[in-house]
């Protein structure tokens, strides 16, 4: 039987009402960015205007204001596809592989020791872990391809992992496929692997989906790598969505879709896959789609924002940085190129604030000296690879629950974590009161 784990989280709401973010230049395309200033109120932008505008809006006046010039302000990235339960595992697998089944087969024979160690993390943990990982990139909204935890993924978490999809594995398991997709709402959109393997049962399983279900804008098939050239211009001319996953297909595979096949579909977004497969974060991905696969900057842009936000029918308008927004946003060094081409060279490690609906979930040592103590209440640091954060999660609580498990401190990504000594932190910091209870662990890997 199993047992669901409570987590208690750092507190989540600003007690400031208000911020105003001023003196940085704002991302307001992929092409533009001008100098303005940001009105937030609780999670939503409230307002942008010019420069040197004397009167705020009436309702962000006595709020905090923080000076952020010499930085650019970007939408907080969505990341189409992942499987936050699998964030503590390696790589696994020595391909490439005809199709995703040979893959799931050798890794099973071949690397068991390695999937058992990383399941005695409870399942919720490995999840917690997911959610920073993300975050690190500065993704503030993530797809996970996996059921949805009520208990896990509420407004404390610290990335949105959107509730209103349904989804089925693959066609591995057909009956399951129709299922599901009868009793998703048709507002939602419903979610799939498809075609991934270089096979020729891969290469069958577009028409054998059509034989089934209505193919259109609902349906989003993640991978493709496998559909013939008529599949795509089927899959084009339907509007279903597609998540392009280009490390992982690399990894499994050998191949991934080309840049011209991709921006073919009108309806398309950039993912990760999980750490089983992908070689780190969003923003690493981007990078490989930019440098290596040769995709325009402005586009690799849109497919982690708009186009993201249009696939996953995101109703808020998330991806975009205009009033009535969610305060979903990332904030890096201003190096005066346009916004799409700052993105497509940044890491991880450029990223200096993170806030999600209004929230700070990350901050940098310069940014985080910057900040009132009372917007950072319940933050932690965490060091990765060296590299302090403040973070809003229950950092040292996750660290001795993995720990426990694994007998050691946890890697994502070839990344290592650490907990950062008491002595090293800085007097505002407050520490939150946050506990774990036991969960049971979730199954075995299933193939990305």
């Amino acid at each position: 039987m199993q047992n669901t784990r409570l987590l208690q989280f750092p507190p989540a709401v600003n007690v400031r009402e208000s911020l105003t973010l001023q003196g940085a230049r704002v991302a307001r395309s992929p092409y533009n960015a001008k100098y303005r200033t940001l009105f937030l109120r609780g999670t939503q932008i409230e307002s942008i205007t010019m420069t040197g505008v004397v009167d705020p809006p009436r309702s962000s006046k006595g709020g905090a204001t923080i000076d952020l010039s010499g930085y650019l302000i970007l939408p907080g990235l969505i990341n189409a596809h992942d499987h936050l339960d699998f964030s503590l595992f390696p790589r696994l697998g020595r391909g490439p592989y005809p199709g995703w089944r040979q893959w799931a087969a050798d890794i099973h024979r071949s690397e068991q020791p390695s999937i058992e160690e990383c399941l005695r993390v409870p399942r919720d943990t490995r999840i917690l872990w997911g959610g920073i990982h993300n975050l690190l990139s500065g993704v503030t909204t993530v797809a996970h391809h996996n059921p949805y935890l009520s208990h896990l993924f509420h407004v404390d978490f610290p990335v949105h992992v959107p509730r209103e999809y349904g989804w089925a594995h693959s066609l591995f398991e057909i009956r399951r496929v129709v299922e599901q997709f009868h009793q998703t709402p048709p507002d939602w959109p419903f979610i799939l692997h498809l075609a991934e393997g270089t096979d020729e049962p891969s290469q069958r399983e577009f028409d054998v989906l059509a034989s089934l279900l209505p193919i259109d804008a609902r349906i989003i098939l993640v991978h493709c790598v496998g559909v013939t050239s008529r599949q795509r211009e089927s899959v084009a001319r339907s509007g279903a969505g597609v998540v392009w996953c280009p490390s992982s297909n690399l990894y499994t595979l050998g191949r991934t879709l080309a840049a011209d096949q991709v921006s073919a579909f009108p309806n398309v977004a950039l993912g990760t896959d999980s750490p089983l497969t992908a070689n780190g974060d969003l923003l690493d991905e981007v990078r490989l789609a930019h440098e290596t696969s040769g995709a325009p900057a402005p586009f690799i842009y849109e497919l982690v924002t708009t186009r993201a936000a249009q696939l996953l029918r995101l109703k808020n308008g998330e991806g975009v940085l205009q009033a009535g927004a969610p305060a979903d946003l990332i904030v890096t060094r201003d190096r005066q190129q346009m916004p799409a081409e700052t993105l497509v060279r940044l890491s991880w490690r450029d990223l200096e604030l993170v806030m999600q609906k209004g929230r700070l979930v990350l901050l940098s040592p310069a940014l985080a000296d910057r900040m009132p103590g009372v917007l950072k209440q319940g933050m932690e640091w965490i060091s990765i690879d060296g590299v302090k954060r403040l973070l809003r999660a229950p950092v040292r609580r996750l660290f001795s629950e993995t720990s426990a498990s694994l007998g050691r401190l946890p890697a994502i990504s070839r990344r290592q974590f650490a907990p950062v000594p008491v002595v090293q932190l800085s007097s505002y910091e407050v520490r939150p009161v946050s506990e774990f209870r036991h969960s049971a662990r979730s199954e075995s890997p299933t193939p990305s």
